[in-house]
């Protein structure tokens, strides 16, 4: 590296440190100017450019380092990650290979980029570094971890549960070991980890996210042994610690549900004639609703079908109108995207949204996108992909929303955590169901939870009828052979059939539930979508 060169990477990464974004991006591109080639430096520029709020621009650098075929482990290591968060999933495969990850690599760095490919629905690849990891190092303890983890979405509860207490006797206080394996089955008297991970609890420092996987984790064993009120003391505790890990902008999502209805009329979600006239490559179904209310139950029926793929839980279609409006958001949506999305040009939306994916369809008629909180994006769907399906789940307020506050989510759905924020959130989503009903009608398909589970037959018969699918009755089977992974909360629960009578969980939790059950009192016996009250407000 020439002493100029040398000078502006310096000085890029000395602006990085104190927070002068442009000042490094200038310094980077700088050094771009005199090597085109420095795969670091375009990193970095996108780092820069991310953080100055240019989305499209820090995603051309993150492209320009693909092209590049970076090799080396830190570069290929920086560049999986952007292209992961940029929702660029043959890109990050495209970078994986091109890094010769079958030679010379650490079972820390396999295991990161299995983690990375997980997360795009190839668990297959993510098992092969796996257990190239595992030859590197036996040992090393998130290898052992995420191993169980892959396990899990394939279905084989027997070798993650192996996987898992492997990784445990390496490192006993690795918390997120314990709560998945709190989650694999059913506890009993008889074979527990209570006493296990009570004993940790003095070993993990208070405050922190382990210490918050390790308060679920004793939570779902508790709850299985019917000891409710030691365990709703832990399910508490992670409660309250992961609100303040993880706070939830009531204010943000009061504008952005505000935003959608004044933006997204009946005028807005018509499509151009173009649009509607134009055949796309496949019909798109997207399964939506609140979390936990049997999104993935309905995910796996249909992909039972012989004409339907499954294309699992992506954000596929917020890429798009990410890119289009330049602005990284958290989640589905936020405020600030609502704003920018009356400029779109959603012609183009639908564009490259077929063209990115495409590829997941496998040459089938109908492709599944199954991501919840993509009730938030309906008008937008609806302007840009005329053609596609929205099938949106129904399940009884209570046990939708006491199903959220017992699950550890990663970094989404900040709402959850506070029985307040969890009902205002269920109304305005409520409010929203309603609107989208009204301003699209015919565009949306209640799928009622309990009335699928008792009658999957009757369910799945007018599901497929609105899908434009053939009746087969691999549609409304989970026992049959299972060829993919489920890499959702609800992985332990795809296997083995349909499940009945699982509702009322929160029954034994009845008095400390108030908050919750007076919120949500307006809404229960109420479909969501349809009469109900204003909730905008709270």
């Amino acid at each position: 590296m020439s002493a100029t060169l040398a000078s502006l990477w310096q000085q890029g990464e000395t602006y990085a440190r104190q927070g002068q974004w442009a000042a490094a991006l200038k310094a980077y591109d700088g050094v771009l100017g005199h090597d085109p080639g420095h795969v670091m430096a375009m990193l970095r520029a996108s780092r820069m450019a991310l953080s100055l709020g240019r989305y499209r621009d820090s995603r051309e650098y993150a492209m320009g380092a693909l092209a590049a075929r970076p090799s080396g482990d830190e570069p290929v290591l920086t560049l999986a990650r952007a292209l992961r968060m940029f929702n660029e999933p043959l890109a990050l495969l495209e970078c994986v290979e091109n890094s010769r990850w079958r030679e010379r690599k650490s079972a820390q760095w396999l295991t990161e980029i299995a983690m990375l490919v997980s997360t795009i629905g190839e668990n297959k690849l993510a098992m092969e570094l796996l257990d190239l990891a595992v030859q590197r190092d036996p040992r090393n303890p998130p290898t052992r971890y995420f191993r169980g983890v892959v396990r899990m979405f394939f279905g084989e509860m027997d070798a993650a549960e192996q996987e898992l207490e492997l990784c445990i006797a390496q490192l006993p206080t690795y918390a997120q070991a314990h709560w998945v394996l709190s989650r694999l089955r059913k506890q009993t008297p008889d074979k527990n980890h209570v006493e296990r991970m009570q004993a940790l609890i003095p070993r993990v420092a208070p405050g922190t996210e382990s210490r918050v996987y390790l308060a679920y984790a004793v939570h779902n064993e508790l709850h299985d042994l019917g000891r409710h009120e030691d365990s709703w003391q832990a399910l508490d505790h992670a409660c309250k610690v992961k609100r303040q890990l993880s706070p939830h902008d009531r204010d943000d999502a009061r504008r952005m549900y505000e935003g959608l209805m004044k933006l997204c009329d009946a005028g807005f979600v018509t499509p151009s004639a173009q649009s509607a006239a134009t055949q796309p490559p496949y019909v798109p179904v997207f399964i939506v609703g609140m979390h936990r209310s049997g999104s993935t139950l309905l995910e796996q029926l249909l992909a039972g079908h012989p004409d339907v793929a499954d294309g699992g839980e992506t954000y596929s279609f917020t890429s798009q109108m990410r890119y289009f409006g330049d602005h990284r958001n958290k989640g589905v949506a936020d405020a600030e995207l609502v704003r920018r999305a009356a400029a779109i040009d959603y012609e183009q939306v639908g564009q490259r949204f077929y063209e990115h994916t495409a590829w997941r369809a496998q040459g089938k008629p109908v492709l599944t996108e199954k991501l919840p909180s993509n009730f938030l994006n309906l008008g937008f769907m609806a302007r840009a992909l005329p053609h596609a399906r929205i099938l949106h789940m129904v399940r009884d307020p209570l046990d939708t929303c006491f199903s959220n506050l017992r699950t550890m989510f990663s970094d989404v759905n900040t709402f959850s955590y506070d029985q307040r924020e969890l009902a205002q959130w269920y109304g305005q989503y409520h409010r929203l169901m309603a609107h989208w009903h009204q301003v699209m009608p015919g565009r949306v398909l209640d799928v009622h939870y309990d009335k699928l589970v008792a009658d999957p037959e009757g369910v799945m018969r007018g599901v497929l009828d609105f899908c434009g699918l053939p009746w087969d009755a691999a549609a409304t089977r989970l026992d049959r052979e299972q060829g993919g992974a489920v890499a959702t909360a609800s992985s332990p629960q795809m296997r083995g059939g349909i499940i009945k009578n699982r509702s009322a969980a929160w029954a034994p939790y009845e008095d400390k539930l108030a908050t919750l059950i007076e919120g949500l009192a307006p809404y229960r016996n109420v479909t969501p979508g349809h009469a109900g009250p204003d909730a905008a407000s709270g």
